[in-house]
């Protein structure tokens, strides 16, 4: 970051070994266009590819729905109507405000995600975004996680497991319960919301390396984390086989085939 300090001295003022890296990366793309009345979004990674459309007068959400272009499981794009919650909401910069009214549980996590990140978009105006995020691969449970923004480095995590080790604020805080709240409490709007951007691409990591465990899966677990991980539709959540891919040296691809989409040259 800013403190002129490399990953191993700062691993060192906490009695870490250095971080050795085996070389693959989770890597993922959210993109997001905005325009009067409308805006598109799309995120892409090892596990997901979805767009989502957000539409507003300016003040709510008059619209809101979605098109699951790779998922691992059939049920996600059913998921994806569960967006109408968003109907009626408030267009705002504060990304938590919409998870304090909906449950997020009964959603697709994603999908819900990029409806957050689309209304908080209607009312920033008129532009475009692009989040990269990477999380190392690693031999123990030291990772590093970066966050670029437009091609500028806005945040970059030491992790032990899901503890952020370094830089300040973060340091010494999980990124499980409670960091929703210290975001929105302690971090300006566009501060937080990159930070709940690089936590949710740390929490998917953890499907790295497992694709053939889950595929030979008939169906969703019950986890409770998403819609079709819920008990009432688990069983109907069959597992999309060979769905999980690893974009590793080839960033690039990462939503290429969403550039006409974004530039409203196609629709949805």
């Amino acid at each position: 970051m800013d403190d002129g300090m490399t990953a191993e001295d700062r691993w060192a003022q906490v009695g870490r070994p250095a971080k050795k890296y085996l070389g693959g990366s989770m890597n993922r793309v959210i993109r997001l266009a905005s325009r009067p009345g409308e805006v598109r979004t799309t995120v892409e990674d090892d596990f997901h590819h979805f767009r989502v459309i957000v539409q507003h007068d300016e003040q709510r959400v008059l619209k809101a729905f979605s098109d699951a272009r790779r998922s691992p499981y059939t049920l996600c794009p059913a998921a994806g109507a569960r967006l109408s919650e968003l109907v009626g909401k408030s267009l705002t910069t504060d990304l938590t405000a919409l998870t304090r009214e909906i449950d997020a549980r009964n959603q697709c996590t994603h999908q819900f995600d990029l409806a957050c990140l689309s209304v908080a978009m209607a009312a920033r105006g008129e532009g475009q975004r692009r989040y990269h995020a990477v999380v190392h691969d690693s031999r123990d449970s030291f990772t590093l996680a970066t966050l670029d923004r437009d091609d500028e480095r806005v945040l970059e995590w030491e992790m032990d497991g899901e503890t952020i080790v370094a830089p300040h604020p973060f340091a010494g805080r999980t990124i499980g319960s409670g960091f929703t709240g210290f975001v929105s409490r302690e971090l300006e709007h566009e501060e937080a919301e990159a930070a709940l951007v690089l936590r949710r691409a740390v929490f998917i990591t953890s499907g790295r390396g497992i694709s053939e465990w889950v595929d030979a899966l008939p169906h969703a677990m019950i986890t409770g984390g998403c819609w079709v991980q819920q008990p009432e539709q688990h069983r109907n959540a069959l597992r999309n086989k060979g769905s999980t891919l690893d974009f590793t040296g080839r960033v690039d691809e990462l939503t290429r085939n969403d550039e006409a989409w974004l530039d409203w040259a196609e629709p949805l």
